[in-house]
């Protein structure tokens, strides 16, 4: 039985798991970050991070192979700084600061430095968690996905983000700006991002085994179309072995040919079993551009996690179906989908220093032309439009490091 010190999230966590027999897989790693780990009274600064560099092959049908150095096969590349302070009372303080960074040309990821959180906030026992700033959205949570919905080799990540190229039914893209989320769906359509910024939140204590997460995030220019860039919900079940979640968001876009706000409401349902020697996942989401004619993507994964002492063996399968996909010319509904796995073996000299290979295949049907690990698409005869019906294949060898 944990000690009464222990923190609110091992208690929580620890919950999730104790009926089953071995330790917990997801526990163990979410465990390794310092805002998981330590007692409830610590007054803690920690630096933490991961470096993870290899080299990717992918492979796309009627076009030349790219070959490069990749960061973040396995797991993003960052640095982080967190923090906390006991107040009293069941009462602390937190802020996490985080930086994602490209292993292979020593870059940031993005303009902002603290492109992957940059949050404070409170924590009660009794009353929950406030939150303000960039930080986590109310989407279903990324361990669902056996490859944790890293932006290099997931299929969750190309798929459920529907990342898609520039084609005959896209109406948003353009030559300039030739990839999207979700953009087969509408002019304007979008998708929920994994860190939300400007973003202010609240989870209620866990009852019973149940919590919720509440978060709103406006537009950056809040005089215009874009008053509201997120709003959401999500509500987990722990249950011995069993993790379940459900959530609900609207995200806010513009519709390039009227400047105007158009609102994409994305909706996803997992569940986990988590025996500590296996783990099986299973998610589906569905994103919905609410206007006359806007499409709709149902995405359904099923996932695996197989660990053996240092040897940890990854499955998923992802299927991405679209209803009221339209051609930009004669505005008629067309067939589009796409299917893709991946598999995983990862091999851990210790908790912090593993290597690990990586092989998957997308393939679009119909006028599909989502896009795998940045490798652009065939384009058309005399056209910017991308071929659609493309396969795609990958491949990686890497090594991370965490501390």
């Amino acid at each position: 039985m944990k000690k009464p010190q222990a923190t609110l999230a091992t208690l929580c966590l620890s919950a999730l798991f104790s009926a089953a027999q071995a330790e917990p897989y997801l526990f163990k790693q979410l465990s390794k970050y310092p805002e998981y780990s330590g007692a409830a009274g610590d007054n803690k600064f920690s630096l933490y991070g991961s470096v993870d560099a290899g080299l990717n092959l992918t492979q796309t049908e009627h076009a030349a192979s790219l070959k490069k150095e990749q960061s973040g096969g396995a797991y993003t590349s960052k640095f982080g700084i967190y923090g906390r302070e006991d107040l009293g009372s069941g009462l602390r303080a937190e802020f996490n600061l985080e930086a994602g960074l490209q292993t292979d040309t020593g870059t940031a990821n993005a303009s902002q430095f603290w492109d992957r959180a940059a949050w404070v906030g409170l924590k009660s026992r009794d009353y929950g968690t406030l939150r303000l700033g960039n930080q986590l959205g109310v989407s279903l949570p990324l361990f669902v996905d056996p490859f944790g919905v890293v932006s290099t080799n997931s299929m969750t990540y190309w798929l459920a983000s529907a990342i898609v190229q520039k084609s005959a039914v896209t109406p948003g893209l353009s030559a300039t700006s030739p990839v999207g989320t979700n953009s087969d769906l509408g002019n304007g359509a979008s998708q929920v991002t994994t860190r939300v910024p400007r973003a202010i939140s609240y989870t209620s204590p866990r009852v019973a085994g149940v919590d919720l997460k509440l978060l709103y995030a406006p537009g950056a220019n809040t005089a215009s179309y874009n008053r509201t860039y997120n709003k959401g919900v999500v509500t987990t079940l722990i249950h011995g072995p069993w993790y379940g979640a459900a959530s609900y968001n609207q995200v806010f876009g513009v519709d390039t040919s009227t400047m105007s706000a158009v609102r994409t409401d994305v909706s996803g349902l997992a569940g986990i079993y988590d025996a500590g020697d296996l783990v099986l996942s299973a998610a589906v989401n569905r994103s919905q551009l609410k206007t006359a004619t806007g499409g709709r993507a149902d995405v359904y994964s099923l996932g695996m996690i197989l660990p053996q002492e240092r040897h940890i063996w990854r499955l998923s399968l992802v299927y991405r179906d679209t209803r009221g996909v339209r051609s930009n010319v004669t505005k008629q509904e067309v067939e589009s989908s796409a299917l893709g796995w991946m598999a995983g073996y990862d091999y851990e000299f210790s908790r912090s220093v593993g290597l690990y290979a990586r092989a998957g295949v997308l393939r679009n049907f119909g006028a599909s032309t989502v896009v795998l690990n940045n490798a652009t698409l065939p384009l058309l005869p005399a056209s910017s439009n991308a071929q659609p019906g493309i396969e795609a294949r990958t491949a990686s060898l890497g090594m991370f490091v965490h501390f």
